[in-house]
């Protein structure tokens, strides 16, 4: 499958106040998002997981939360990828303005 870049994530979040990040995700194919390294001054953190949808066959999404200690502007690339494999099969920026 070709790597899928998908569309910036816009968010804005207040210093110092976490902001949930939400991702669909495919773990029944095995395919999971990997975060970056939180930027300086910041920190990002894996929360668990919640049902994507209603039914059987529903996706699940990846929740993640990220804090800045301080004003300013945040990029954050992650990876949709199979642990076993070499390249990721999407990116997805995420753009986070913190006042």
């Amino acid at each position: 499958m070709p790597r899928l870049d998908r569309p910036t994530l816009p968010l804005q979040a207040v210093a110092g106040q976490p902001l949930a990040i939400v991702l669909d995700a495919q773990p029944a194919a095995g395919l999971q998002w990997q975060a970056p390294a939180a930027p300086a001054g910041c920190q990002l953190v894996a929360d668990g997981q919640a049902p994507g949808g209603a039914g059987d066959g529903s996706g699940v999404q990846q929740c993640f939360r990220f804090t800045a200690a301080a004003p300013g502007t945040y990029t954050l690339r992650f990876v949709l990828q199979r642990p076993w494999d070499d390249a990721p099969q999407a990116v997805q920026a995420v753009v986070v303005s913190v006042r």
